[in-house]
């Protein structure tokens, strides 16, 4: 497990009573709050989106399958070009994600409609834009003859499996949210297409010495005191016992010895012991500390340490680490010369760069690509399930106050009562 790409801040669960229904609705809107909704969303869109690319040459942008029991109103919802995007699509689109995020009581939809500043209408016609915006992006992967051969799919398939830690963890989790490995694959060749499109539509030139500069500089907090270190781990597994558990410390223990008592260097003892091999063989490096994120109690330890420093043993969820800080960039005032700035950094700020380049560049094309086409959005019909009275978010209002504080909603019945 590389350190610098998966050390991430981890919070081991405790064990909790069965909750109560009232209380998963709310743990589920919380959570969907922090950032789920949109992954949702995204999953969403992109299951639809492999039946619009199905359907498109045949005049009418396909519905998503419904899983829910809710009314459908049939019709056109709008016209994209002359294709049909029809409003069972829409609906449900909608509705899987209103369902999903645990919105399935009228109060709760209307309560988040009014927190999210819109109307059932306004949403419609976001969600109409986006399914049409990416009906256009498919009409120019083909205009633009765009194409992914099975190999590269294939090969991104297994990366993006290495990253969940194998195949078939990786389709477990797919599985869960309707994925097929075929439809897994569609939806990376779609994604692959439009990133090959992107790149033809909205090239970049390469950012000059003095822009990354003056970015440096405007951004010097950011990057400034960055440490770089090597990492030595001696993995302890999440169910170990306390033995097991003192034994990796004693056996970190007896590696850092001979390090400080210059038996072995540290790189070399990072090559012999360390259980982080992927690290293990650039000598345990991790780079630096502003250009990717480590666990809280590996970044304290790190940020005590001067250049050519050796920490003590310092324990996280991954186990026991010994910590060599190889290098302190930092900067008084302003940097003058590219060549202050170490490598690493230079060329992620590059990176930051091009990619914000590349994304102004892309959104002016695909707006004038948008202007070029003819969208037309029809009226909402009344009758769509999700359209409701959003007067009904005060109810869920007062049941979310009920949940947070029960003891002074009752007091409250009680003395109206009397």
């Amino acid at each position: 497990m590389a350190i610098n790409n998966k050390m991430k801040i981890k919070r081991e669960a405790k064990e909790a009573e069965e909750p109560t229904k009232a209380e998963r609705k709310k743990e589920t809107k919380e959570k969907l709050t922090r950032g789920g909704k949109i992954a949702l969303v995204a999953v969403g869109c992109a299951a639809m989106l492999l039946s619009v690319s199905a359907m498109a040459c045949s005049g009418v942008l396909n519905e998503v399958k419904k899983e829910e029991a809710y009314h459908l109103t049939g019709g056109v919802a709008a016209t994209v070009n002359g294709t049909n995007i029809t409003e069972d699509t829409i609906t449900n689109q909608i509705m899987s994600y209103r369902n999903s995020a645990g919105y399935t009581e009228d109060a709760d939809w209307a309560k988040f409609l009014v927190d999210q500043g819109t109307t059932p209408e306004a949403y419609r016609e976001n969600m109409i834009r986006s399914v049409a915006s990416n009906f256009l992006i498919d009409s120019a992967v083909r205009e633009y003859d765009i194409t992914v051969s099975d190999e590269e799919v294939d090969a991104e398939f297994e990366r993006s499996a290495e990253s969940y830690g194998g195949v078939d963890k990786m389709m477990e989790i797919l599985q869960q949210i309707g994925y097929t490995e075929q439809a897994y694959k569609d939806s990376l060749r779609s994604s692959m297409q439009k990133n090959k499109l992107r790149e033809k539509v909205a090239a970049v030139d390469a950012p000059s010495d003095a822009e990354v500069l003056e970015y440096f500089n405007q951004n010097i907090d950011t990057y400034n005191d960055a440490r770089r270190s090597e990492n030595l781990l001696i993995k302890v597994a999440s169910d170990a016992s306390d033995e097991d558990k003192q034994k990796a410390k004693d056996k970190t223990q007896e590696i850092l010895d001979k390090i400080n008592a210059g038996e072995v260097s540290f790189e070399d003892a990072v090559k012999e012991y360390s259980d982080d091999t992927a690290s293990a063989k650039n000598g345990g490096d991790v780079g630096y500390d502003k250009l990717t994120s480590f666990v809280t109690e590996y970044q304290d330890a790190l940020g005590a340490l001067q250049k050519d420093q050796i920490s003590g043993i310092v324990e996280t969820t991954y186990g026991y680490h010994i910590i060599k800080c190889t290098d302190v960039f930092k900067v008084e005032g302003q940097a003058t010369s590219i060549d202050q700035l170490p490598a690493e950094i230079r060329d992620y700020i590059v990176n930051i760069i091009e990619s914000n380049a590349e994304s102004d560049a892309y959104n002016t094309w695909l707006n004038d690509y948008t202007d070029k086409a003819e969208i037309k959005i029809n009226e909402m019909p009344s009758d769509v399930p999700y359209n409701v009275d959003l007067s009904k978010a005060a109810e869920a209002k007062d049941e979310d106050k009920a949940q947070e504080n029960p003891a002074t909603t009752a007091d409250e019945s009680a003395e109206k009562s009397e």
